[in-house]
């Protein structure tokens, strides 16, 4: 168990953004009088319970309207390679 400001040099995060994180999504502090301390396990455990896995975004096909002239010259295939 160690206090807040030990705990934000030796993870390298700011002391904003663990009182943001504890009044937001609830990280477990240990509060004597007006000092916090954080335990590395619990942080350790409640990273794990918050941890999200964002995959990359499938790129989506623009559908491109175009007059009948372009679809018979060929020119539809060039502007949809384009885009």
């Amino acid at each position: 168990m160690i206090s807040f400001e030990e705990f934000s040099k030796q993870k390298d995060i700011s002391i904003t953004v663990l009182r943001s994180w504890r009044q937001r999504y609830g990280l477990p502090v240990i509060q004597i009088g007006r000092r916090l301390y954080i335990d590395d396990l619990d942080f350790d455990k409640w990273v794990e319970d918050h941890k999200q896995i964002y995959n990359t975004p499938v790129k989506k096909i623009m559908e491109v309207a175009l007059p009948k002239q372009c679809r018979k010259s060929g020119i539809a295939g060039k502007i949809q390679r384009i885009y």
